[in-house]
């Protein structure tokens, strides 16, 4: 699967935001004909069609669809606008793109413990080998499994940031491919247990600081802004 329709596609974006119909929290409302990422594309809250229509896989729409809801408003929107721009041209192979951002998504976690860093180095490895095409071995999977289960006191004691984390990565690495359903699987619960002990710690260091809501928001916002570059990066480089 490659790219197609892309001049449509920028059109389409170019359409919305023209028509200030761009906004964050619904699909798509026929009433007031505005939506998010997703309903502005197809007037509906199925990625598949995008997939369809642009040859954009399913788990690429779902973690775009993830950073728009999390950057401020007017970020959001030029998010939107710089989407069809990083794509480009028709004829790219973004099915790679996907594994590669989960991937780097995890090395930049903030330092964690040691034993953490010991479940998140082979999710990445396996990562790596799903970003090149290869296949993520039954036995590192169950390894990966079985770490992220003896991780999730960790995962569920997170707050709601890091919740939003963990969904988001949840979510994207459903959207995966069938035969890497099983490999998706363990890298999301992995990362969910990752997350919640590194934004735990990084809670723990903030209530030293004066004002503890206004710094985790703040660190919350530089990490979408790094997932947003670097997704738009990874897709103009594919």
């Amino acid at each position: 699967m490659t790219t197609r329709n892309t001049e449509h596609l920028a059109a389409t974006v170019a359409e919305h935001i023209e028509a200030d119909a761009v906004v964050q929290g619904d699909y798509w409302s026929e009433d007031e004909q505005k939506g998010c990422f997703i309903g502005c594309l197809v007037h509906s809250n199925n990625p598949h069609l995008i997939e369809e229509r642009y040859g954009v896989p399913v788990m690429i729409t779902r973690i775009a669809e993830a950073v728009f809801e999390r950057l401020p408003a007017d970020e959001a929107k030029q998010f939107f606008a710089d989407f069809p721009a990083a794509i480009g041209a028709d004829g790219k192979d973004l099915s790679r793109v996907g594994w590669q951002f989960l991937a780097q998504t995890m090395r930049d976690l903030p330092v964690v413990a040691a034993e953490v860093q010991a479940v998140i180095d082979p999710v990445i490895a396996g990562l790596d080998r799903l970003a090149e095409g290869e296949e993520w071995s039954s036995a590192a999977t169950k390894d990966a499994d079985a770490a992220a289960r003896a991780c999730d006191a960790a995962a569920r004691a997170c707050d709601a940031v890091a919740r939003a984390a963990d969904a988001d990565a949840r979510t994207a690495a459903r959207t995966g491919a069938a035969a890497a359903r099983a490999a998706a699987n363990a890298a999301a619960a992995a990362w969910a247990a990752a997350s919640a002990a590194a934004w735990a710690d990084a809670a723990a260091s903030a209530a030293a600081w004066a004002d503890t809501a206004a710094a985790r928001a703040g660190a919350r916002d530089a990490a979408i802004r790094q997932q947003r570059d670097l997704l738009l990066r990874l897709i103009r480089e594919a």
